[in-house]
C-alpha cells in the first residue's frame, strides 16, 4: 500500500514539475540555512560539557561598590581563591588564572627561533585536575613539581619543537624567565572556554606569591563538593570581605558563583577575561528564532502552493472518493507526497550545507566541521525535522481536502472562494510579516554597526600601530628602537604605553583631599612620549605629558579627562592646569599638565568614566607597547621597515604588531558576527519567500486564465489585467506592515538599548522594508501576471 502511495506521490511530483521544483528548492534552502544555524547554536551550547566535573565547577565574579556603579566583573583579587579553599569546607579546590603581562603578547624563544604567543596563562597546578587536561608528555601530578616549569599544548609544542619530544626542553619567556617544559597536553577542544596554549605556574611569579585583596586581575574557578548549594557558598564567600578587607578598602561588596556551563554565553556584562572565546546568549536566541522562521516560511510556501493546487486536486480527490477511497487513505496519500518532497529537499539541503560550511565558518568566525554537521545527534534532529515538516506542511491538503464530500469536490466552482483563499491570504501575510521584521532588523543592526565604526570616539585609532616591547631588557635598547622608528619618514609620532585604550589599564583612585577615604575610580595608563599626538586626543587645556625619561624627577605628571576634572571640582579645563592632586600613583606629588576631552576608551556599551594618562619615574606598572602613528599608503612596506629595526635592536625577541583600529572593532566581534549571520540568512529567507510567491502567482493566473481571456475579449488592457491580479497583494502587504512594524520596533529598540551610545530607530528602515517587500513581490508576481495578460484569449477559451 505504501509503495502505491509513493508511486502516486512521484507521479504527482512529475506532473507538476515547476511547482515541485519550487517546493523542493524552498525547503532545501530553508533546511540548509537551519542546519547550519542549528550546528552553530549546538556548538555554542555545548561549551565546556567535555569536562567530567563541569556540574560542580563555578567561576567567581564580584559586584563593585556604588562608586563603581555596582558593576559586576570576573577579575578578582588573587587572595579570594585561597581564602575560600581554606575557610569554606564545601570548596574542594580552586584555581586562579591570569594572562602573562595581563594580556600582553609574550615573546618566546625556543632554540634559535623566536615566536609570539597571546595565550600564555599563569595558573595554579590544580588547573590540570579540575579541568581534565589530557597529557601526552608528562602528567597532571608532575606538571609543576619543579620551579620554573611550563606546560604546552600539542600544537604549540609542534610549532616550537616539531615532532621531537619537548619534555625537558628550555624556553625563554620575554628574555626574562627561562623555563623548562614539564608537560604537553592535547589541544583543548574548540568548545572549551579555556583556550591556553602555554601554562606557567602562578606560584613561580609574584602574581601568586604576593597574595592581596586589592588588585583585581585574576579569574578564579572553584570546584565544589557534590551536593553543595552554590548560593550558600556565595553567601559564605561574601562574608570573607568583612573578615579580610579593611572597611575603607572595600570597593567590592559581594561575590557570586557562575556555573561553568553558563560561562561562555552569560558573561557579556562581566568584562574581559583570559579567554578569547566569548559568546552571547542573546545571539543564540536571535539565531534560534531565525532558524525557526526560515523553516516556517519554507512550510508556508508549501502550504500556500498546496492550497492553490487544491482546486486542481479537488476533482482527483473526488474521483478517488467515488471509487471508494477512505478519508484515512487520502490523508496518508497526501502526507506521503509531502514526505517525499521534503525528503528530496532535506537531502539537497544537507548537501548544500556541507558545501557551504567553509563560507559559513568565515562569516560566523567559527570552525564547524562536516562531522559536527552530520553526527548522530544532528541526524536525529534532521529525522525529527523531516517528520515535523511533513506534518506541518502537509496538514492542510491531508486534513482539509480529505474531509470534503465528493460531490462538492467535483463541483466546477469549488474552492474559488472561501476558506481556501482565506487560509492562503493568512499564510501570505505571515510571510510578509516575517520578511518586513527581518528587513527592519538588518537595517537597524547594520546602521548601528556603521555608527560604531564612524563615531567620533574622542581620539583617532586609525593609522596607529602597536608593537609589544616587554622582551626589551634595557632602557638603552628601548631608546634606540624609539629613535630609529621616529627617524622613518612615515612616522608621525611614537609613545611607550602600558596598554591600548580599554585593554589592561590599571584601576587607580583619584582623591579630592589626602584625608578622603573614597575617591573617583579611574583607569590609568603610564606613558612615555607624546600620547596626545599619537592617539589624536583632543587637548582642551594645558600641554601633553613632559619627557622625563632618564631625568631625575620624582613628580607624577597627569593628563586627565573631563570626568576627572569635574569630580575634582574645577569649572574649566584651564583652571585645572598646574594643580596638585592626590592620586594613587603618587599621593603627594601629582600635577595636572593637561585636560583632554572625554573619549570612548572602551566599547560603546559602557559609559565614559575617569581616565588618566601619567608619566613618572619608577611607576608601579611599566609600558608594554610602543604606539606608532604613521602616514603611508604602503603599510606592509612600513611594517617591514619597523620589523628590520626591531630585529636589529633585539634579535632574540619575537616581533609582533597590531592595529589600534582593529583592536577597537574587536570589542564588537559578537555584534559583528551576529549582524553578518543575520544579514546573510535573512536575504536567503526573503529569497525563499519569493519562490513561494512565484508559485502562488503562477497558480493564481492559471486558475483565472479563462476569466482573463473573457476580460481581454471585452476590451481589458494589459495594465488593467496586471492591476486585477496584483492589487490584492498591496492590501496584504499593508496589513503585514501594520502588524510587523510594532513588533520590529519592540525587538530592535531593546537591542539598541544594550549600547550606551546608539542610533535612534531609523524611520527609513520601515520605508525600506515595505518598499523592498513590495518590489520583490511585484517582480516575482509581475512575470506571471504579465505572461497571463499577454496570452491570446482564444487559446484560453477554445475549450468552453
Amino acid at each position: 500500500m505504501i509503495k502505491n502511495y509513493i508511486k502516486t506521490a512521484w507521479r504527482s511530483i512529475r506532473a507538476n514539475r515547476f511547482f515541485s521544483i519550487l517546493n523542493i528548492s524552498g525547503l532545501a534552502i530553508g533546511i540548509c540555512i537551519s542546519l547550519l544555524l542549528f550546528a552553530f547554536i549546538r556548538q555554542e551550547l555545548s561549551f565546556d560539557t567535555m569536562y567530567s566535573k563541569a556540574d560542580n565547577i563555578y567561576r567567581l565574579h564580584m559586584q563593585l561598590s556604588a562608586e563603581y556603579n555596582q558593576e559586576k566583573m570576573i577579575n578578582l583579587p588573587n587572595a579570594v581563591g585561597p581564602a575560600m579553599k581554606s575557610d569554606i569546607a564545601q570548596v574542594d579546590n580552586m584555581v586562579r588564572l591570569v594572562k602573562d603581562g595581563y594580556g600582553a603578547t609574550a615573546s618566546i624563544r625556543a632554540g634559535a627561533e623566536n615566536f609570539s604567543e597571546k595565550q600564555l596563562y599563569l595558573a595554579d597546578s590544580t588547573l590540570f585536575s579540575i579541568f581534565d587536561f589530557q597529557f601526552i608528555e608528562g602528567n597532571v601530578h608532575t606538571a609543576f613539581i619543579n620551579k620554573k616549569s611550563i606546560v604546552l599544548s600539542q600544537s604549540t609544542k609542534e610549532k616550537l619543537f616539531g615532532r621531537n619530544e619537548a619534555l625537558g626542553k628550555l624556553i625563554s619567556i620575554n628574555q626574562r624567565d627561562t623555563v623548562q617544559v614539564t608537560g604537553v597536553f592535547r589541544d583543548l577542544p574548540a568548545n572549551s572556554t579555556l583556550d591556553c596554549n602555554m601554562v606557567m605556574n602562578i606560584m613561580d611569579s609574584w602574581m601568586g606569591q604576593n597574595v592581596h585583596w586589592s588588585n583585581a586581575s585574576y579569574e578564579t574557578y572553584i570546584l565544589l563538593k557534590k551536593g553543595t548549594d552554590p548560593a550558600m557558598v556565595a553567601q559564605q564567600a561574601t562574608k570573607l570581605i568583612d573578615k579580610y578587607v579593611e572597611k575603607d578598602h572595600r570597593y567590592y561588596t559581594q561575590f557570586f558563583l557562575q556555573p561553568l556551563l553558563k560561562v561562555h554565553l552569560y558573561s557579556s556584562n562581566l568584562g574581559e577575561g583570559v579567554t578569547e572565546r566569548t559568546g552571547n546568549i542573546d545571539t543564540i536566541r536571535a539565531l534560534s528564532v531565525l532558524a525557526f522562521l526560515v523553516i516556517v516560511i519554507a512550510c508556508i510556501n508549501y502550504m500556500n502552493l498546496a492550497t492553490a493546487k487544491s482546486q486542481k486536486n479537488a476533482k482527483e480527490v473526488g474521483v478517488n472518493k467515488v471509487l471508494g477511497a477512505t478519508r484515512g487513505q487520502l490523508i496518508v496519500r497526501f502526507f506521503v507526497e509531502t514526505a517525499t518532497i521534503s525528503l528530496f529537499a532535506m537531502t539537497i539541503g544537507v548537501v548544500l550545507a556541507s558545501i557551504l560550511i567553509p563560507i559559513f565558518n568565515a562569516i560566523s568566525s567559527t570552525n564547524i566541521t562536516i562531522q559536527q554537521l552530520l553526527n548522530w545527534n544532528m541526524l536525529g534532529i534532521l529525522a525529527l525535522s523531516w517528520c515535523l515538516i511533513t506534518f506541518v506542511a502537509g496538514s492542510y491538503p491531508a486534513l482539509f481536502l480529505s474531509k470534503i464530500k465528493s460531490i462538492a469536490l467535483m463541483n466546477k466552482g469549488y474552492n474559488k472562494q472561501g476558506k481556501t483563499v482565506l487560509i492562503r491570504q493568512i499564510l501570505v501575510v505571515c510571510q510578509f510579516i516575517i520578511s518586513i521584521i527581518l528587513i527592519i532588523g538588518i537595517s537597524v543592526m547594520l546602521t548601528q554597526m556603521n555608527f560604531i565604526r564612524n563615531k567620533d570616539l574622542g581620539y583617532q585609532p586609525e593609522h596607529v600601530l602597536s608593537v609589544p616591547i616587554r622582551s626589551f631588557r634595557s632602557l638603552e635598547k628601548l631608546n634606540t628602537l624609539n629613535k630609529q622608528v621616529q627617524s622613518l619618514s612615515n612616522t608621525l609620532s611614537t609613545t611607550f604605553a602600558q596598554s591600548l585604550p580599554g585593554s589592561n589599564e590599571s584601576g587607580k583612585t583619584t582623591y579630592k583631599f589626602v584625608t578622603d577615604k573614597q575617591g573617583l575610580p579611574t583607569l590609568s595608563c603610564v606613558t612615555y612620549g607624546k600620547i596626545v599626538n599619537t592617539l589624536g586626543l583632543k587637548l582642551l587645556a594645558g600641554t601633553d605629558l613632559p619627557d622625563i625619561w632618564g631625568r631625575p624627577d620624582s613628580t607624577c605628571y597627569v593628563l586627565i579627562n573631563e570626568q576627572v576634572m569635574k569630580y575634582l571640582g574645577y569649572k574649566s579645563p584651564q583652571e585645572a592646569i598646574g594643580k596638585h592632586i592626590v592620586t594613587e600613583m603618587s599621593p603627594t606629588n601629582s600635577i595636572i599638565t593637561g585636560v583632554v576631552q572625554d573619549f570612548n576608551y572602551t566599547n560603546l556599551k559602557s559609559e565614559i568614566g575617569g581616565y588618566s594618562y601619567y608619566t613618572m619615574n619608577d611607576p608601579s606598572e611599566s609600558p608594554r607597547n610602543l604606539l606608532i602613528r604613521y602616514k603611508t599608503t604602503d603599510v606592509q612596506g612600513y611594517i617591514k621597515q619597523i620589523k628590520k629595526i626591531y630585529t636589529a635592536v633585539a634579535p632574540e625577541a619575537a616581533f609582533d604588531f597590531s592595529f589600534l583600529d582593529q583592536h577597537v572593532q574587536s570589542q564588537y566581534k559578537n555584534e559583528i558576527r551576529s549582524s553578518n549571520i543575520m544579514s546573510m540568512f535573512s536575504f536567503l529567507t526573503l529569497f525563499i519567500a519569493c519562490l513561494g510567491l512565484l508559485g502562488l502567482a503562477a497558480y493564481t493566473t492559471e486558475a483565472r486564465s479563462k476569466e482573463i481571456g473573457i476580460r481581454k475579449v471585452l476590451g481589458a488592457s494589459v495594465l488593467g489585467i496586471i492591476h486585477l491580479l496584483s492589487s490584492n497583494y498591496i492590501k496584504l502587504i499593508l496589513l503585514a506592515f501594520l502588524i510587523a512594524g510594532p513588533i520590529a520596533y519592540y525587538l530592535f529598540s531593546n537591542w539598541l538599548n544594550d549600547f550606551v551610545y546608539h542610533i535612534e530607530m531609523p524611520w527609513w528602515a520601515y520605508l525600506i522594508a515595505i518598499l523592498t517587500v513590495t518590489l520583490l513581490a511585484f517582480i516575482t508576481i509581475g512575470f506571471q501576471t504579465l505572461k497571463a495578460a499577454l496570452l491570446n484569449p482564444v487559446d484560453r477559451l477554445r475549450d468552453e
